[in-house]
């Protein structure tokens, strides 16, 4: 009767440690499976982040040559101006030039 207990002692250790570790698998394999499609999804998410800061470079680009264009025309017309301005002040002092020698009442 001994032996038919420990006979019965060993297959309820060996069911028991088998089951045990197959719960213990099953739940690192739905971990893992979890953590799978957590690390698919950041991964994704980083991608669409990416193409984002992708697309902002390249319209920074874009606006950065817009006014760099901007400031060329900027400094021509600045450039313009200075000539109007020397020009009108030459016909000023000429003006008054001409306005001092004619006698006034």
């Amino acid at each position: 009767m001994l032996i038919w207990l420990c006979a019965a002692f060993l297959v309820v250790a060996v069911v028991g440690g088998a089951v045990y570790a197959g719960l213990r698998g099953w739940r690192l394999y739905k971990a893992f499976r979890d953590l799978s499609s957590r690390t698919a999804d950041a991964v994704a998410r980083v991608a669409d982040a990416a193409a984002t800061a992708e697309r902002r470079a390249l319209a920074l680009t874009e606006n950065t040559e817009r006014l760099n264009r901007a400031i060329a025309r900027l400094q021509e017309s600045l450039a313009e101006l200075a000539v109007l301005r020397a020009a009108t002040d030459d016909a000023r002092s000429w003006i008054s030039a001409v306005r001092a020698l004619v006698p006034t009442k």
